[in-house]
């Protein structure tokens, strides 16, 4: 298979490997996985040493197109949360979609097939309560993350939401570290 790029960054070396990238920091640094340091002493990885640590240890590389590929479905009726989510994660690497209802929702899930979804609780037409209970109801879909966000955060709320099968519940105003930290926590 052609790859678009043989020398990568830490960050793609940790996203084909499904780790962190202090993970590949301390690969480095143990000496299991050569790194070259560029003039601004960024550290860049060769695809053939990524390749050869992953056969040494017996790990499961995922490349597509060069990079691990994780889809994150953003669902908020609201544009502004909408365009920080997409534009952060995509920065991040992760490939974003997004609906702005809950019945957007389900259409985008058959088509867009997200491993995580961060969604609001309260829309028009189909609620986040209800989007939830019918993706973790379904065989097909239960699999999928969910990060249920609302500015309505009581415990009423937050319990309900976590009895349908979110896999978090996190306030709004959204805070972005720590909701880098739950998609980490939970695309592990």
């Amino acid at each position: 298979m052609a790859l678009e790029k043989d020398i990568l960054t830490v960050s793609e070396a940790a996203r084909m490997c499904s780790v962190t990238r202090a993970t590949v920091w301390r690969w480095i640094k143990a000496g299991r996985l050569r790194s070259a340091a560029t003039a601004g002493g960024h550290h860049r990885i060769h695809l053939d040493d990524l390749q050869d640590l992953r056969r040494k240890n017996d790990m499961e590389i995922r490349i597509r197109y060069g990079r691990a590929e994780r889809r994150i479905l953003i669902v908020d009726d609201d544009p502004g949360v909408r365009k920080v989510l997409t534009r952060t994660l995509s920065r991040e690497g992760y490939t974003v979609a997004w609906a702005s209802d809950g019945f957007e929702a389900g259409l985008q899930t058959i088509r867009f097939k997200p491993d995580l979804i961060i969604l609001d609780l309260f829309m028009p037409r189909v609620d986040g309560f209800e989007v939830c209970r019918r993706i973790k109801s379904d065989k097909e879909t239960a699999h999928i993350r969910i990060i249920a966000v609302s500015g309505f955060a009581d415990r009423e709320n937050r319990q309900r939401i976590l009895d349908y099968g979110a896999d978090r519940f996190m306030p709004k105003p959204i805070d972005i570290r720590s909701i880098r930290k739950g998609i980490s926590d939970l695309l592990k």
